[in-house]
């Protein structure tokens, strides 16, 4: 297993969502269409603002030199980001613009807005992170890392929290291992936050006797356009949601799950089984399904 001796979460996940998905991406990279790409675009634009204002944010900046900073720093990194052709015209652009904008401020409001707390508690921005745990080594990039007294609480950005592991939702973990159902998204959500907290366990910014805590904060999790006599208002809010309590949970089930994946691909063992579930669920969104011989080979059967 010596070229798998660490693998991010997302790999991880690609192979448990389909090991031939993972084959035609990772093993023999097959190009697939081009797609849209604007909303990894506004991805980059909003994490980079959040790490540029955490990272320029002291303990004596007040609320509104943040925001301030925030706004400035948001139309930076949307001019540096941004393709017009991705686009269907300039108004939807202006659109999406706004949006996200909204989104940021929402975030960085003065009086209420969660990311004033982040930028003062934040320790580091895009940290990376390595463990080992019984064998398998993980390895990957956490948002922001926030201390709070003896706390470390990683924050990964999203655009919104739906569908995201929770701890009502951890049983899904459970009927996935046991090949009952598919829920390659939360299956996801348990890989990051497995690897990231037992990585910030074994960084440079864990001191003996501290606890762990991990979150998913969608930022545009709630989105609304209201008509105005001179055009339109755009309102957002964002979300977080902790997976600390998933993971404690299902602590077991989450570990059987990473190391049924990482043998798999350590094995070269790309066939998709059960293909009948793996048809339903995961061949709908994939862009390898054209040129699947699994997928193709089914629907000729029919």
């Amino acid at each position: 297993m010596t070229d798998y001796d660490s693998i991010s979460p997302s790999r991880l996940a690609t192979y448990a969502t389909c090991p031939r998905q993972y084959e035609h991406d990772y093993i023999k990279s097959v190009s697939t269409p081009d797609e849209t790409k604007f909303y990894l675009y506004q991805g980059r634009a909003y994490h980079e603002t959040i790490a540029t204002v955490c990272d320029q944010t002291s303990p004596e900046d007040n609320p509104d030199e943040i925001f301030d900073r925030a706004v400035e720093t948001f139309e930076t990194k949307w001019a540096e980001h941004i393709d017009p052709e991705e686009y269907a015209s300039k108004a939807h652009q202006e659109h999406q613009r706004r949006e996200n904008r909204k989104a940021i401020e929402s975030f960085f409001d003065p009086v209420d807005g969660i990311g004033i707390e982040h930028a003062h508690k934040s320790v580091a921005t895009e940290k990376r992170v390595e463990c080992e745990y019984d064998g398998i080594g993980l390895h990957g990039y956490t948002d922001n890392v926030l201390r709070d007294g003896e706390t470390l609480h990683l924050v990964d950005y999203k655009r919104n929290v739906r569908g995201v592991l929770g701890a009502w939702s951890g049983d899904k973990l459970v009927e996935h291992l046991e090949e009952e159902a598919h829920e390659a998204g939360r299956v996801k959500n348990a890989f990051q936050t497995a690897a990231y907290i037992e990585g910030i366990k074994q960084s440079d910014l864990f001191e003996e006797g501290m606890s762990v805590r991990f979150s998913f904060y969608g930022l545009l999790h709630s989105t609304d356009r209201t008509g105005t006599p001179n055009g339109y208002e755009v309102s957002v809010s964002g979300k977080q949601r902790e997976t600390t309590a998933a993971y404690e949970e299902y602590h077991e089930t989450i570990w059987k799950l990473i190391e049924a994946a990482y043998t798999g691909i350590a094995n070269e063992a790309y066939e998709p089984e059960p293909f009948d579930l793996l048809r339903e669920e995961a061949c709908p969104d994939c862009s390898f399904k054209e040129m699947c011989p699994d997928y193709l080979a089914a629907e000729v059967s029919e």
